[in-house]
């Protein structure tokens, strides 16, 4: 499955543009990629996938001068930048204590309660179905199905081999399969 384009043709344009200072090209960048950070954020257990996807394109805006390449690389680069910024999260939650029964409060919700209740237990049933998995596993699942990424791409981002994403890829996917059947069996 390769990694589908973003901008396209377009996207040598936008780059330049948005590393001129252009805000237009930023915010096209912004439009294209925030939506699958903040996935890949989600299926990687965030607390708050929307802050990762922000964060990370801040960092992007910060940095975007010396970014050289073409969109595949573009795309590594960022969501190396979204995993790092996980890693640092689930660091610094580790040392903070815990509060019992944190719920989190959307803010300016204008959707109706049943919209929202709907995507709420869409979004507990996958993270549910990923927590099965262990978190090399999880993170190639997420990055290859929801970020769409290439094998290439994860491998860059993951510092394994190729061989050995598919690998983990395979193993998450008969996994989640089975996981699955016995909830339909049962």
């Amino acid at each position: 499955m390769a990694s589908r384009s973003k901008l396209g043709t377009a996207f040598p344009r936008v780059l330049l543009r948005a590393q001129q200072g252009d805000g237009n090209a930023f915010d096209r960048l912004y439009r294209a990629y925030a939506g699958p950070i903040t996935g890949f954020a989600l299926g990687r257990g965030s607390s708050d996938p929307d802050a990762i996807a922000q964060d990370v394109m801040l960092r992007v805006f910060q940095n975007l001068g010396s970014f050289k390449g073409d969109e595949s690389a573009f795309v590594a680069w960022i969501f190396a930048m979204a995993r790092n910024r996980l890693i640092d999260a689930s660091r610094m939650a580790s040392r903070r204590p815990q509060l019992a029964d944190e719920v989190a409060v959307p803010h300016g919700e204008t959707e109706g309660a049943e919209q929202v209740a709907l995507e709420q237990l869409t979004v507990q049933d996958v993270a549910r179905r990923l927590s099965i998995l262990t978190d090399e596993q999880r993170e190639v699942i997420v990055l290859r199905m929801v970020a769409d990424l290439s094998l290439e791409q994860v491998s860059e981002i993951v510092g394994r081999p190729v061989s050995a994403v598919k690998a983990l890829q395979r193993r998450g996917l008969r996994r989640l399969q089975k996981e699955i059947l016995a909830q339909v069996v049962s």
